[in-house]
């Protein structure tokens, strides 16, 4: 039997083994399931970058205890007693067994294409999810890689150590990534702190990739990051086949006293290397990671001088934020909205206000229209509103208003040219001019905010997307069951 017949065919039947358990369909639905639920929730205010970092960036990672878990199995259950003395080539089972793991890893990766596709349908591919679609299949190839040395190393007959240590190395790998944005972001990704950090696949990958998930830099160069995460990958998978191949038997280790001086020098350099010679000169700006316009000047902690409710509502009760509809539901993109936008004039009851004359912009996509009466007001509709604790606005003479004067302008709201799924924060500005009775020259109100918007369908879209995998491993799942009750 040739080499590739052999491990096809054990690829084969190690495959079907894998997927044979009673619960092995009905784990990977939940897991799905699971992943899916917190694309379609962490999309609507998180941007990309919620369901990205989970989906895209720590899911892969968890292949590092599967992998140990797997490869390690056959010590636990003694099957490996049959690969040692059977006729089966050792190299061929490990080669069969390694690609099982790739396998799962592609199945994972595929999991992800609809809720990709509904994502891309709505707001095309942003840039940082281009970069996702490639970090993604190294880091399961880097995962699969460690996690497959892990397995290798520990013979014993509890699968507690192994997927323990994988574990460990797990959170230590996605630790070590927002550590990582957070040096650089304070100027430090060159201390020594910052190249402990490059101990980590995902963050060389991300480096050499030239991309960041918060840090506003990425490094000059990467050739020498390349070529440390190549050492990790590469040298992970050698030594895994090695010490499977050379320097263990059937049920304990066999090696020499230089080989095992070998695999402990090989496993500090995979780890020292990467930190000592990676690149980490962080002086390139950052690309952007979509489209969403540079909005500045706007969320200030001093809350801005307008509200926006419902046709007749009140203000809301903690007034007021710069993100207008903080507290409702966000607007929806490409959709008409009709709310009340009340203006906060810094003027006390017991003046009277005469000739208000309002402009009203959004930007960046948001349409704002409003009925021509409403803007030019000779006489305005204005309605009384009485302020707690010094939270009015400051009058002309400094002092905080308590009971003042509130002006209600219906605006019919329409945020267009969406950036992202959700998360999109249209700028608002309002400027007015009013005359106040006894005095000759007339005031100025100005004020900035923003309004919540989201594409509206994409929730149940997507929502959708993420239920078509996991519901084929139910059904796989039942009828596993059926078969085997």
């Amino acid at each position: 039997m040739t080499m590739a017949i052999s491990v096809a065919t054990l690829y084969a039947e190690e495959l079907k083994a894998t997927m044979r358990g009673r619960f092995a369909w009905l784990g990977a639905a939940v897991i799905l399931l699971a992943v899916g639920g917190l694309a379609t929730v962490g999309t609507q205010d998180t941007w990309l970058d919620g369901y990205g970092i989970i989906a895209y960036g720590l899911v892969p990672l968890g292949f590092i205890p599967v992998a140990a878990g797997m490869i390690a199995s056959p010590r636990a259950n003694r099957f490996v007693e049959c690969v040692f003395t059977a006729p089966v080539n050792r190299r061929d089972w490990l080669a069969a067994k390694f690609l099982v793991l790739v396998t799962l890893a592609a199945a994972y990766y595929m999991a992800l294409v609809p809720m990709m596709l509904v994502y891309t349908w709505h707001v095309g591919l942003p840039a940082l999810l281009q970069e996702f679609l490639i970090w993604t299949p190294g880091l399961l190839i880097a995962s699969i890689a460690v996690g497959t040395l892990i397995g290798v190393l520990f013979i014993g007959r509890s699968l507690a150590a192994p997927t323990g240590t994988g574990m460990g190395v797990l959170l230590a790998y996605a630790g070590l990534i927002p550590l990582q944005e957070l040096m650089v972001s304070q100027g430090n990704g060159a201390t020594r702190s910052g190249h402990l950090t490059l101990a980590s696949p995902a963050v060389l990958l991300k480096n050499a990739l030239g991309f960041t998930l918060a840090a506003s830099s990425i490094p000059a160069t990467t050739r020498l990051t390349w070529i440390s995460l190549l050492v990790i990958v590469i040298g992970a998978l050698a030594l895994a086949a090695w010490v499977f191949l050379r320097a263990q038997g059937v049920e304990t280790w066999e090696a020499t006293r230089r080989q095992r001086w070998t695999i402990a020098i090989a496993i500090a350099a995979m780890i020292v290397l990467p930190v000592m010679f990676a690149d980490t000169n962080y002086d390139n700006p950052a690309p952007h990671a979509n489209n969403a316009p540079a909005i500045r000047g706007l969320f200030s902690r001093a809350g801005t001088s307008m509200a926006l409710v419902p046709p007749g509502g009140k203000p809301p009760l903690r007034c007021c934020s710069t993100i207008l509809n903080r507290d409702e539901w966000p607007l929806g993109t490409d959709e008409r909205t009709a709310r009340d936008l009340l203006l906060l004039l810094p003027v006390e009851t017991t003046n009277r206000v005469t000739d208000l004359h309002t402009k009203i912009a959004g930007e960046v996509g948001l349409n704002v229209t409003a009925d021509a009466e409403a803007l030019v007001q000779a006489a305005p509709r204005l309605e009384m509103r009485t302020y707690a604790n010094d939270s009015g606005p400051a009058a002309a003479d400094g002092h905080h208003v308590v009971t003042g004067w509130m002006v209600r302008i219906p605006v019919t709201l329409d945020p267009t040219k969406p950036w992202d799924i959700g998360g999109d924060r249209y700028p608002l500005t309002v400027t007015a001019t009013y005359q106040i009775a006894g005095e000759n020259l007339p005031r100025t109100f100005s004020a900035r905010a923003a309004v919540d918007a989201q594409v509206s369908s994409a929730i149940y879209e997507m929502g959708f997307a993420a239920s078509i995998l996991p519901l084929f491993c139910i059904g796989c799942a039942l009828v596993r069951w059926r078969r085997t009750r």
